[in-house]
């Protein structure tokens, strides 16, 4: 013991622990979709009369339903807009309800949504 806390693990065992928790979590998910990682900051646009107009996120994963995100605001469960940039240089806005959203840590959020519309692609 080092100053009342547990000896670290060896760095194997502590990546195993790791895995086993990513491996966990992926049971939980019951998608009917396949999903893709999707690495990509997004634009997140709150619908009128909210206090703030958009934040910034990152997209976590995505499938032909739905989207996961990574973000430092809470969102509330409910629809939002999100814009999306193509690599191909357009930007694609969608609108997504928002089903689920949970503390990570350190101010930091998950969330899932399901796509609820797709608005025309827009030159930059």
């Amino acid at each position: 013991m080092v100053h009342g806390l547990a000896e670290p693990a060896p760095a194997g065992m502590a990546i195993h622990q790791l895995i086993n928790e990513a491996y966990q979590e992926d049971r939980k998910d019951r998608r009917d979709a396949a999903r893709y990682p999707f690495c990509r900051r997004v634009m997140v646009l709150f619908p009128g009369g909210s206090p703030n107009p958009s934040c910034t996120a990152f997209c976590r994963d995505i499938s032909t339903l739905g989207i996961g995100l990574l973000h430092d605001v809470a969102l509330t469960p409910g629809e939002i807009e999100l814009a999306i940039p193509s690599k191909r240089g357009y930007t694609v806005q969608v609108r997504v309800r928002m089903l689920w959203c949970q503390p990570c840590g350190d101010g930091w959020y998950t969330s899932g949504g399901l796509f609820a519309g797709i608005a025309s692609p827009k030159a930059p």
